[in-house]
């Protein structure tokens, strides 16, 4: 078998070289499209959504916050209240963020505080639920 080359004026064609007119032009890329963005980082993904400000209502002043600031101030809010998920989360997140940040956990806190801690907020949630099936009753 013969190759086919044939003379399309002084430039010769075949294989790997396409006639003038269907060669890409200056500036024009073989692939317009590119290559397809993978799925993402995750924690990129999170980090950006939770930067985005939002409008909140605090002390009956309106105010723009971040969300994670919001979400913040919320589990505090709902800790203080005696939730206890809520402030072993706190207790969690301030923890994995002193890791990620590269201090040493020396918080000034013991593990045997940490755990006298978490008693006391179960104490105050029992002390709550306690006062909450009070109320119940004496409405009754």
């Amino acid at each position: 078998m013969a190759k086919k080359t044939s003379s399309h004026g002084s430039y010769e064609v075949g294989h790997g070289k396409p006639p003038k007119e269907h060669q890409f032009k200056p500036g024009q890329s073989g692939n317009p499209k590119g290559r397809p963005k993978g799925p993402g980082n995750i924690l990129k993904t999170v980090a950006k959504h939770a930067r985005r400000k939002v409008t909140v209502i605090e002390n009956g002043v309106e105010k723009k916050m971040p969300r994670f600031d919001v979400l913040v101030s919320a589990m505090l809010s709902k800790a203080s209240k005696g939730d206890v998920p809520a402030a072993r989360l706190m207790m969690h997140l301030v923890l994995m963020a002193k890791e990620l940040e590269g201090e040493d956990l020396q918080s000034g806190y013991t593990e045997a505080d940490l755990a006298v801690m978490l008693e006391e907020a179960d104490y105050q949630a029992m002390l709550t639920e306690l006062r909450e099936e009070a109320s119940d009753e004496a409405g009754s």
